[in-house]
């Protein structure tokens, strides 16, 4: 069973997605994601915000999702992480009393439990999910029957070594901190996370956040991968676009307040206003990148 079959089925996620077609930007979305058979209108959703013009040929192993806040990117990081741990098998690639990890990456714990409530509503309220659980859930942790723990971490390119990962889920990446700025920048976070999922084939890293400056992991994949077949997915809406249930009065009494902001927090638009000193984008363009050597 795919992942969109397991959201339509009354006995899985189906309870989760009441009003299906709300969620109709999200099943496109996952389609890319698990490279899934698309209809028109999926394909006409998947180019719009992937910039794109064919579909996966095959499920990505590293994915970016750009969308604005209340766009439902917890719950659905949250989704495809209990259905990653619950609808594959990873025992062939394991040491004996080895564990496949499913971890969840925030910039603090705190952070991190957002999705990690979503994981533990999902296993908890679909009774045939409940019985993978090994014993009662933990504060930070999932472990379960077929060799499988779902876990929550830190920000840290220290704890997130010595794991053989099924799957990497970043949350709210574009607010990690940046090589400028920390011990622990967000680049050096996923060198590290990378060894762990070259261990089990099949193995996803999808990272998701809103918006925010122009540096960092998210704004360099945005401007390598967006609209490259060839690259890893990166998909990018605006929150409405992904969460037509969001009353646009909540967006317009935001552009009133602070439109920088708000074209960030909703519109998922790089803000820049906040550059140090000249825009990125300025910068870029009076580099020239077909020259390899000066006299």
């Amino acid at each position: 069973m795919n992942i969109v079959q397991a959201c339509r089925d009354p006995h899985l996620f189906g309870p989760w997605f009441g009003r299906k077609d709300s969620f109709a930007t999200w099943f496109a979305f996952l389609a890319a994601l698990f490279a899934l058979p698309m209809d028109e209108g999926q394909l006409s959703i998947f180019q719009r915000h992937t910039g794109r013009t064919a579909p996966p040929d095959a499920p990505s192993d590293e994915a970016w999702l750009i969308v604005g806040r209340r766009g439902g990117k917890s719950f659905m990081m949250a989704l495809v992480a209990v259905y990653v741990a619950c609808f594959r098998t990873y025992r062939q690639y394991l040491a004996p009393g080895e564990r496949a990890t499913i971890l969840v990456i925030a910039a603090d714990r705190k952070q991190a439990r957002v999705v990690f409530r979503y994981v533990n509503g999902l296993l908890t309220g679909v009774p045939l999910l409940r019985k993978l659980l090994v014993g009662p859930p933990r504060a930070e942790s999932f472990d379960l029957t077929n060799g499988v723990t779902i876990e929550i971490g830190t920000a840290s390119f220290r704890s997130t070594r010595g794991y053989s990962f099924a799957a990497v889920i970043g949350d709210e990446v574009a607010f990690w901190r940046t090589g400028d700025d920390s011990a622990n920048p967000d680049v050096e976070i996923l060198a590290a996370v990378r060894p762990g999922l070259a261990t089990i084939p099949g193995s996803l890293l999808l990272c998701a956040s809103s918006p925010y400056a122009r540096r960092g992991a998210l704004y360099d994949a945005y401007r390598r991968y967006w609209g490259n077949d060839a690259a890893p997915l990166v998909w990018k809406a605006s929150t409405r676009e992904m969460n037509p249930s969001l009353p646009q009065r909540v967006v317009d009494e935001a552009m009133e307040r602070d439109a920088a902001s708000a074209k960030a927090e909703y519109l998922a638009e790089w803000r820049d206003d906040i550059e140090a000193f000249v825009r990125l984008d300025v910068v870029e363009r009076c580099i020239r990148t077909d020259l390899q050597a000066r006299p």
